[in-house]
């Protein structure tokens, strides 16, 4: 089969023919029974084409390479999980050691300095700043225990007593 030249108006997309050109002629193709094709030149038969065989070698090696990138990747994932992890249990302690302070009323100073490994040693730590950071009573200046307050008032009405009637 010889390959002809198309004409302009098949060449360009919405071209026109030109009415000069003459139309091509078509040649029928004939196909054997065995669809093989004939040489033009020399009127031999020319066999079709066979399908090549996949080269098995470069498809093992690519998914070779494939397996290994995914192991690489599978690898990396699991080196980021453990960083996450570690830094889920950092943020977790942290919270425990903000909650505990936050229940003994520590001033932010001190609850930085609250440690413990796990919640009663914790609890026990920020006991024992609480009691570091509580204010000291005055002592005498209360009613009957030494840590109440006193009242303002006890002594303004026996100066106002004593004061108008003169006792």
């Amino acid at each position: 089969m010889t390959e002809q030249t198309p004409t302009p108006a098949e060449a360009i997309p919405g071209g026109v023919v030109n009415p000069a050109t003459p139309p091509a002629p078509e040649e029928p193709v004939e196909l054997t029974g065995s669809q093989e094709y004939s040489s033009e030149a020399t009127g031999e038969p020319i066999p079709a084409p066979v399908p090549a065989e996949p080269d098995y070698k470069a498809l093992y090696e690519k998914m070779q390479a494939d397996l290994d990138a995914t192991r690489q990747r599978s690898t990396e994932a699991g080196v980021e999980a453990d960083e996450l992890r570690a830094q889920v249990a950092q943020l977790q302690e942290q919270g425990l050691r903000d909650r505990i302070a936050a229940e003994y009323a520590l001033p932010p100073v001190l609850a930085a300095l609250v440690q413990g490994g796990d919640e009663a040693a914790v609890r026990k730590h920020a006991e024992a700043l609480a009691a570091v950071a509580a204010p000291k009573p005055l002592l005498g200046a209360g009613g009957l225990t030494p840590h109440a307050e006193p009242d303002p008032y006890k002594g303004l009405a026996e100066k106002l007593r004593q004061r108008r009637y003169g006792i």
